[in-house]
């Protein structure tokens, strides 16, 4: 209110000085206005990528729904119709690799995070314009990447608590809608963005890392224990509804035969090669819902939801034919392993967890005092030997 007085007597005043005052208030009035859209999109901009994180990290702890939701969030924010992602392959690699690609052709490129493209990138810091890459041309790996002829390149940098950077990777962008380059602003947002990508996508391979078991590469021992317990409570509120279809569970249960025989004859590298074939045999041979596990030393468990008995005892003795017919190559020669094999089903033989794998496994050990190399079902059900 005093500022509109004031501009009121200099328009009385209609004197010179009086006509530069009021240019200087406009002139800073122009800039107030501007100060003030400048706080109100950088406030838009971080509740945007508070909810882009905030949902990231709630949909999964999968790479692969991460970079998908990012991308496609990226891309509408800015209008974009041409994007691609690189990061790290997987929880096992540090290579960098194509991933995801929106309608733009990417050949063929791949690079290392520790690689000195990587660090170039990592010096780079924030997103640049890929036309401003005289400097990272020296790099071939780089190269078909300029090639596409995209606007904008971002890199995704985890910050480590110890003062490391890591490359987990980069995004790549088309100009916007209408050809319109991007703003400081933008490039602002998109840093801030790509950071916390770079948190997501670490987050989500040290989950990986946690619920593998490291050699073999199936699931590891507390995978298996939290999903099976997470299968029978969802059987429970299946049966407690009223259905009177019955939503049965099957545990598979197998041990390599006479192993520590094996070790003690080839050697334990030897038998780690074994261990590794085996379970990358056994995961080929079951359905992508099944839950292969290591459960402790040679001995393995395969969850089959939604699984009766019969039907169990038919994965049971396909994964054991699997691994009869393995010829394992190792450094000592070709060499071959059964299995011992036991089967239960919920709730034909348990109605907990604890139970469901203490049946399995005592038809396991039955499977063993039998002559091993055969299936054999837990109490009440039918066995299965090797003639089949």
């Amino acid at each position: 209110m005093a500022l509109e007085k004031t501009k009121e007597k200099l328009r009385k005043a209609d004197t010179a000085l009086a006509r530069e005052a009021l240019g200087a208030i406009a002139a800073l009035e122009e800039q107030l206005k501007l100060k003030d859209r400048q706080i109100r999109r950088m406030r838009l901009d971080f509740e945007t990528i508070i909810e882009v994180v905030s949902q990231v990290n709630a949909r999964s702890l999968k790479t692969e729904l991460i970079e998908n939701f990012t991308l496609n969030t990226i891309m509408g924010q800015f209008a974009v119709h041409r994007a691609f992602i690189m990061r790290q392959e997987n929880h096992l690699s540090d290579r960098i690799v194509l991933t995801v690609s929106k309608n733009v052709s990417v050949p063929s490129v791949s690079f290392k995070s520790d690689s000195p493209l990587a660090r170039a990138l990592i010096e780079r810091e924030k997103p640049f314009r890929l036309r401003q890459t005289t400097g990272l041309l020296r790099y071939e790996e780089f190269r078909p990447i300029v090639e596409t002829r995209l606007e904008l390149c971002a890199p995704l940098i985890k910050r480590h608590e110890n003062g490391d950077m890591e490359l987990k990777g980069i995004i790549v962008l088309d100009k916007k809608f209408g050809r319109f380059p991007f703003s400081e602003s933008d490039i602002d947002f998109l840093s801030l963005l790509s950071s916390m990508v770079a948190i997501s996508l670490h987050n989500a391979q040290l989950y990986q890392r946690s619920i593998y078991d490291e050699m073999t590469q199936v699931f590891s021992r507390g995978h298996f224990d939290a999903h099976l317990f997470q299968e029978i409570e969802r059987a429970k509120r299946y049966h407690s509804g009223g259905s009177p279809q019955p939503y049965n569970i099957s545990l598979v249960m197998f041990d390599i035969d006479d192993f520590k025989v094996f070790n003690d004859k080839y050697g334990h590298q030897v038998g780690d090669t074994v261990l590794k074939a085996v379970a990358h045999a056994v995961k080929r041979s079951v359905r992508s819902s099944d839950v292969v596990a290591r459960y402790g030393g040679e001995e393995f468990c395969v969850v089959l939801p939604e699984t009766g008995k019969e039907n169990a005892i038919r994965a049971a003795e396909r994964i054991r034919k699997t691994v009869e017919g393995l010829k394992i190559a190792t450094s000592c020669g070709l060499v071959g392993v059964t299995i011992s094999t036991g089967v239960a089903t919920y709730p034909d033989d348990a109605s907990t967890m604890q139970e469901l794998v203490r049946e399995a496994d005592k038809a396991l050990y039955r499977a063993k005092a039998l002559g091993k190399n055969r299936v054999e079902v837990a109490e009440g059900g039918k066995p299965s030997g090797d003639e089949e």
